[in-house]
């Protein structure tokens, strides 16, 4: 199994383990790790593809199935793993695309990507949302529409309880964090807010800081900026919630936008976020797999991002996350998880 970057995201640790555990469902005691290739690093131009010296360990290896994770459907695809896949393929591996899904979901990168999969078609491919499925189907062997991998979290990780009051998670690491008032049921609301929502039986009022939160949305680099211009002082509680602040950007670990508001925590490994997502009341966040890992523990969340790729919350139903807090039901989405797991074997065993 291809794993990385967990520093730069640790979302992507999210569906790794996930991932890791579905394979071993289906390759029991068979299944190892290895690293992404480096072309995927923070701040490198993906269409230059991997360093020119790069010793492309991933083309060497001796395996019968090689299996990827996540959104790797890109323009770019084929630049970072023409290589790869054409050597594996000459040596009879086979590719199992796991939680596969789009990027950007733009007309170039679905032409791009799919003539990349036409040419070098994997075995077996499992999405995680509607749209990727309906422009993959066909192009493998076996195709299934799944769920993306991270919702499989809990099956691999029993998480570690805190002696804490009941909190909530607000991560917001790339958009600045709302200002958020939250009032009984029946009180009037302040006078003006961005958004409405009821979790908790409470009302809450949230408000965006303007000009940070647009320059912010620019770009990467630009997120690290805006941080460093939030003068805000934040409270520790919130509503009768103590708040922990997650971020999931450990590296580049700069202290002064990791560590800026009180209660934070941030880790270069994914229990940690775990453990804090299966104990929250609710999660408020800027990004996918907080509100993935919060849902599959069998809690509430609410996303603050206009990103395509939250197109994976659909596929389960909660197409609406970016409006109110949802909940996703266990009973539902462990029979989700069954019918991947069944889908998959019957794929390889055939």
């Amino acid at each position: 199994m291809v794993y990385g970057f967990w520093g730069q995201n640790i979302g992507n640790a999210f569906f790794n383990i996930g991932g890791r555990w579905i394979a071993e469902q289906i390759f029991p005691g068979q299944v190892a790790e290895i690293l992404d290739q480096p072309g995927y690093r923070t701040f490198n131009r993906k269409s230059k593809g991997n360093p020119a010296k790069d010793f492309g360990l991933l083309s060497k290896i001796d395996v019968d199935y090689l299996i990827l994770q996540g959104p790797m459907l890109t323009s770019t695809f084929r630049t970072l793993w023409e290589p790869t896949f054409k050597a594996l393929r000459a040596r009879g591996t086979k590719i199992i695309l796991l939680s596969a899904a789009f990027f950007q979901y733009s007309e170039k990168e679905i032409a791009d990507a799919t003539g990349f999969l036409k040419e070098y078609p994997p075995h077996i491919i499992s999405t995680r949302d509607g749209d990727s499925y309906s422009h993959i189907q066909g192009l493998a062997p076996y195709t299934y529409s799944g769920i993306d991998s991270a919702f499989f979290a809990p099956k691999a990780y029993t998480p570690v309880r805190f002696d804490t009051r009941p909190y909530i998670c607000l991560n917001f690491d790339q958009y600045p964090e709302p200002n958020l008032v939250v009032q009984e049921n029946g009180a009037n609301p302040p006078k003006s807010f961005d958004r409405q929502f009821t979790a908790l039986n409470r009302q809450w009022y949230a408000t965006q800081p303007g000009f940070i939160n647009r320059f912010a949305g620019r770009g990467q680099w630009q997120c690290y900026l805006a941080a460093l211009m939030d003068f805000r002082k934040l409270p520790t509680e919130i509503g009768g919630f103590e708040v922990i602040r997650t971020d999931h950007r450990f590296n580049p670990h700069i202290t002064w936008k990791v560590y800026q508001h009180p209660n934070a925590v941030a880790s270069d490994e994914p229990f940690t976020y775990f453990s804090l997502y299966a104990g929250t009341q609710l999660t408020l966040s800027d990004r996918v797999h907080a509100c993935v890992a919060t849902l599959a523990y069998g809690n509430p969340a609410m996303l603050y991002h206009p990103t395509p790729r939250a197109r994976l919350f659909a596929r389960v139903g909660l197409g609406e996350i970016r409006e109110r807090p949802m909940s996703l039901d266990q009973t539902y989405l462990e029979q989700e998880r069954m019918n991947e797991i069944k889908f998959l074997k019957d794929a390889v065993n055939a």
